[in-house]
């Protein structure tokens, strides 16, 4: 089913004049964030941004040599079995119940500082690149991960808006949200997962709700601060 709802997430995106299918979840501002200690709250202040963690799917490219290096997992059954993946089961209708096959965990492995997102492949053409320094606009969907059979609610709720990459969503501690690899789904049926820093507007009445967005270039003044504040060495940025 992953499979479908990605293919059908896509769809849902291109309807609505944009590239890219996320599903999405909150975890609040940090004042030390994966691209360079960045203050999530400090850098958009005063702007028009959300700044959001995007999953490791979408920045899959981790300096080695940094902060211990690398952005790796290692995931158990409950019985201690290794395995390389969670999968998670639930109804077809909701997230809500949803659980990891055979008591799966997963634990993250090196720092995931300074994540940029590698070329993209042909298998990988729904996965947005969207490594730290990165910016997009999109819209949120009336539609959420607890009404999955809802297809009527495949339409645009609240206004669009401005999101930065400040952060990421490894996938050891998030498997059930954040995909580890380009073309790989989550629980949702999304290939890509933005998790918000910055809280939603409250006209949205957010829920997890699924995001329709396009990447594009960030604004002068947000690439200024990013530069000035983060330690993260000139080769994580997208450009270099």
């Amino acid at each position: 089913s992953g499979a479908a709802s990605s293919a059908s997430g896509a769809g849902a995106a291109a309807r609505f004049g944009h590239r890219y299918y996320a599903s999405t979840t909150i975890y609040g501002d940090t004042p030390h964030s994966s691209c360079g200690e960045l203050d999530t709250k400090e850098l958009v202040s005063g702007t028009q941004y959300h700044a959001v963690a995007s999953a490791q799917a979408m920045q899959d490219d981790f300096p080695e040599d940094l902060h211990g290096g690398g952005c790796g997992w290692v995931c158990k059954k409950a019985n201690g079995t290794i395995v390389d993946r969670c999968d998670y089961e639930h109804s077809n209708s909701t997230l809500a119940d949803s659980k990891p096959v055979d008591g799966c965990s997963c634990v993250q492995t090196g720092s995931c500082m300074c994540g940029r997102a590698k070329n993209v492949t042909q298998e990988a053409i729904h996965t947005a690149r969207m490594g730290c320094f990165t910016c997009g606009r999109g819209r949120f969907l009336r539609r959420t991960p607890y009404g999955l059979d809802d297809t009527d609610a495949n339409e645009i709720v609240g206004d669009e808006i401005k999101v930065v990459v400040a952060d990421v969503c490894p996938y050891g501690p998030n498997h059930m949200w954040c995909p580890a690899r380009p073309g790989e789904a989550n629980a949702a049926g999304a290939l890509n997962h933005l998790d918000f820093a910055t809280r939603p507007p409250d006209a949205i009445r957010y829920n997890n709700n699924f995001f329709v967005f396009t990447p594009e270039p960030c604004a002068e003044e947000l690439v200024q601060r990013m530069r000035n504040k983060t330690t993260c060495p000139a080769s994580a940025w997208p450009d270099a």
